[in-house]
């Protein structure tokens, strides 16, 4: 823990400096995370551990808090102050590193008896890994992967021994319930160690095979346990909307990948980060000189290091390490397990003592490798001169340690063995830093909770109405992809890989943007949007660090829509604009024709106008496109696929469109309004070829007409609505028929039921979450959310729990019926 807090510290990396350390999914995505688990612990957040009010408009939270907060470290974010989630979010990673390290210490011990410090020594290589300190010190709930190596490890051990079944199966359940995702790749990780240990101990099939038994039943009953988390995230993860725009290759240059040995490395390009510290390598590579280790020991034991290392980069073997799919992002995920075998490896070697002679063999390997790598684009100066410089430290130290000194000398030597390791564990670390600088990818935001960030926390806790109506940050007020749990309120900003196909497709067919694929939602831009989810409160930015909050007529929650409203009054079908009119169940919109006005030509089709790419800048290079409004309408463009600019006739302000199907598609923007003669003229500017303006682009909005459908749903709407952390009750005027409509999508794992009748899935209402009320009049409404999945996990749970107590009993129940 001191070595990596030291290499943060001399680079001047937060917390120890300016250097923003959340960067890319730490600041868009845990950090947020961690705010609403400190809402949740305080009782300030809208939901509960199923259901979040708060994001996305309503989405199911149980996955997320599984996938990203159920590190056991992650529940001290409550001890803190709110505005120090960052830091919070820091010790996450750095005690997790320190557990992890103590736990290998004591695991490596269960291998082969040694000295604890030599031990010690060699698990900071394997806790300050490549991966822990590139990827894992960066993904909080990651970082439980390098304890659950270690952890599994010694109830894999017991079952060699035979002992401790149940304490074994409740840290299986453990460290799948702390985080499933690198606790799949540890068991496996475990289970291969597992086979080399008995392969290599001279014993019988029979005592082999009771170990395994113990071993397969002690895995199973954990799962059990920890079911929950497994199946609900499984099932989340089957919903959530599909991408495989982010899928990298697994293939990786051979020689990159074996230059990923040397501490201190980057991934450049993607490669498996598996360093594990100089001591670690050396006695890696000293293994097969090490006459003391009987052959086949170590031939199993470098046969173990070399079929995982191949496993990384063969796509079938690496789908098998990440759960059967390649993930999006980094493709090497699992490069954590073979950083652990290495640590074991080592200290086999060490635990032997070698000789001089098979020291400098594997120092002459470690020489080699640098000669063969240095070129390679993972390798850096900082990397090169740590395991030099190191490397020469730690050949000189054990060169003495192997004469057999005498106890003073052996302790002497032993501590400035101990300061080798720190000082290049801290290096190492160091030199990460500044490679992996994220100014280095262009201007980087300070910390996360920023000044503007306060404000609007603020500002949305002074200026709620929940559950009457949202508050929503805006879409211009961004600090993180999630502002919605960072800065409060109820809005639309989320980012998870658990938004399903129905909230992802539901928002985006009413005109709301999005990125990742579907996996990121952007907040409602426009008012009628923001009616239909029951905006009342929008922040807008006021200079760099300040908000203002704005209130807007909001119908409540829930509404009510008359029977045969839900239709397209006139609007192109299968438009947004049909899909809007629809929802709100009035006319609002007018869709006029578009007609190409200037510019370079345009030529039209059934699928629209192709835009030319644009060759300069210049007012030239602009095509203008004109159209017919009643006067004074305020003109909104909806084009999710276009990549380019958009600005009105008469205005300055200029419309950014950044579409690229499938990845992102661009919300729906206001340009302008309508002259006095109900022209409407604007321009378009791309910088690609192939763009498309679809010839239902533009919708002209009759803002007497919306505020008469807005007046309409509050006057028909609910008098009364009360949400719990994952319910909804509403009072509807007295006899109201048709359908009930909640401002949130229509997610699965909703039931509802009028009038205390029985619980009945809702219907999709335009995306939203409709429930039938009947011909007979209604005047009640109660909805209850349950993530799919939890039932037959708490149902394992049980089982489980079952199992541990038949064996806890068993011995008693015996020791009764063999009474005298």
């Amino acid at each position: 823990m001191a070595a990596y807090a030291t290499g943060l510290a001399v680079r001047g990396t937060y917390p120890f400096g300016s250097i923003p350390r959340a960067d890319n999914d730490l600041r868009h995505q845990y950090v947020p995370f961690h705010t609403h688990l400190w809402d949740l612990q305080h009782g300030k957040a809208q939901g509960d551990l199923l259901f979040n009010w708060q994001s996305g408009y309503g989405v199911g939270f149980l996955g997320d808090f599984f996938t990203y907060l159920t590190n056991p470290f992650s529940w001290l974010t409550g001890a803190l102050p709110r505005h120090h989630a960052e830091f919070s979010v820091y010790l996450v990673s750095l005690l997790s590193i320190g557990l992890a390290a103590a736990l290998m210490t004591v695991y490596l011990g269960r291998l082969r008896p040694g000295s604890p410090w030599l031990r010690a020594l060699l698990s900071v290589g394997y806790a300050v890994c490549g991966w822990g300190v590139t990827e894992g010190a960066v993904v909080p709930m990651w970082t439980w992967g390098l304890v659950a190596i270690p952890m599994l490890g010694l109830a894999a051990d017991w079952c060699l021994t035979g002992r401790r079944w149940v304490l074994g199966s409740l840290l299986v359940a453990l460290c799948w319930f702390a985080n499933f995702y690198t606790a799949a790749m540890a068991t496996l990780a475990t289970a291969l160690v597992l086979l080399v240990r008995l392969l290599l101990a001279d014993t019988d099939q029979r005592t082999r095979g009771r170990a395994l038994w113990r071993a397969a039943t002690m895995t199973a009953t954990g799962l059990l346990l920890a079911a929950p988390a497994v199946l609900v995230c499984a099932l989340a993860n089957q919903r959530a909307q599909p991408t495989e725009l982010y899928v990298l290759s697994v293939r990786t240059d051979p020689l990159a990948y074996l230059s990923m040995l040397i501490p201190g490395t980057h991934p450049r390009p993607p490669a498996p980060n598996i360093y594990a510290g100089v001591l670690v390598l050396l006695l890696v590579l000293t293994l097969p000189f090490q006459s003391k280790v009987r052959v086949r020991e170590r031939a199993a034991w470098f046969g173990l290091l070399l079929l995982t290392a191949i496993s990384f980069v063969v796509t079938p073997t690496a789908r098998l390490w990440q759960g059967g799919a390649l993930p999006h992002g980094a493709p090497f995920r699992e490069s954590f397990v073979l950083s652990g075998m290495l640590a074991m490896a080592a200290w086999i070697c060490l635990a032997h003592m070698p000789r001089p002679r098979a020291l400098l063999g594997g120092a002459a390997l470690l020489v080699l490798l640098v000669a063969a790598t240095y070129d390679q684009p993972p390798v850096n100066r900082y990397a090169l001169i740590g395991v030099l410089a190191a490397g020469a430290t730690t050949l000189v130290l054990l060169l003495f340690y192997a004469r057999g000194l005498r106890r003073p000398a052996r302790i002497g030597v032993m501590v400035l063995l101990a300061v080798s390791v720190f000082a290049s564990t801290a290096h190492a670390v160091y030199g990460n830093a500044v490679v992996d600088d994220p100014r280095r990818r262009g201007p980087a935001r300070p910390q996360t909770m920023t000044a503007l960030g306060t404000d609007a926390h603020q500002a949305l806790r002074e200026r709620e109405n929940w559950p009457a109506t949202r508050a929503d940050a805006g879409p211009d007020v961004f600090v993180t992809d999630n502002d919605a749990m960072l800065v409060g309120g109820q809005g639309g900003a989320y980012y998870s890989s658990y938004v399903s196909v129905e909230t992802a497709r539901g928002l985006r067919g009413l005109g709301l943007g999005q990125a990742m694929g579907g996996r990121h939602l952007w907040p409602a831009p426009d008012p009628v949007l923001r009616a239909l989810l029951g905006i009342g409160t929008v922040l807008e930015p006021v200079g760099e660090d300040a908000v203002t909050a704005r209130s807007q007529p909001a119908p409540p929650l829930v509404t009510v829509r008359a029977p045969g409203s839900d239709h397209a009054y006139g609007a192109p079908e299968g438009s947004v604009w049909a899909r809007r009119q629809a929802a709100l169940g009035a006319r609002v919109y007018t869709v006029p024709a578009l007609s190409h006005a200037g510019g370079p030509p345009a030529p039209a089709s059934g699928r629209g106008f192709a835009l030319p790419r644009a060759a300069g800048e210049g007012a030239e290079h602009w095509t203008a496109f004109t159209a017919r409004c009643a006067p004074g309408e305020r003109a909104f463009l909806y084009a999710p696929d276009l990549n380019a600019t958009a600005q009105a006739e008469g205005t300055a302000r200029r419309e950014s469109f950044y579409g690229k199907p499938p990845a992102v598609s661009a919300p729906l923007k206001e340009l302008g309004a309508a002259g006095t003669d109900g022209r409407f003229t604007f321009s378009v500017h791309t910088p690609q070829d192939g763009q498309i303006l679809p010839p239902d682009v533009l919708g002209c909005l009759d803002q007497a007409a919306f505020d008469a459908a807005v007046a309409r749903l509050k006057a028909t709407g609910a008098t009364g609505v009360t949400a719990g952390g994952h319910t909804l009750e509403a009072r509807l005027p007295e006899g109201s028929t048709g359908t009930a409509v909640i401002a949130t999508t229509a997610s699965p794992g909703w039931t509802c039921s009028v009038d205390g009748g029985p619980a009945r899935a809702p219907v999709s209402y335009q995306g939203l979450l409709g429930v039938p009320l009947g011909s007979g009049g209604a005047d009640r409404l109660s909805c209850s959310y349950l993530p799919e999945g939890l039932s037959a996990g708490l149902a394992g749970t049980a089982a489980g729990a079952l199992l541990i107590g038949g064996v806890l009993v068993r011995p008693r129940w015996r020791g009764r019926t063999a009474g005298p």
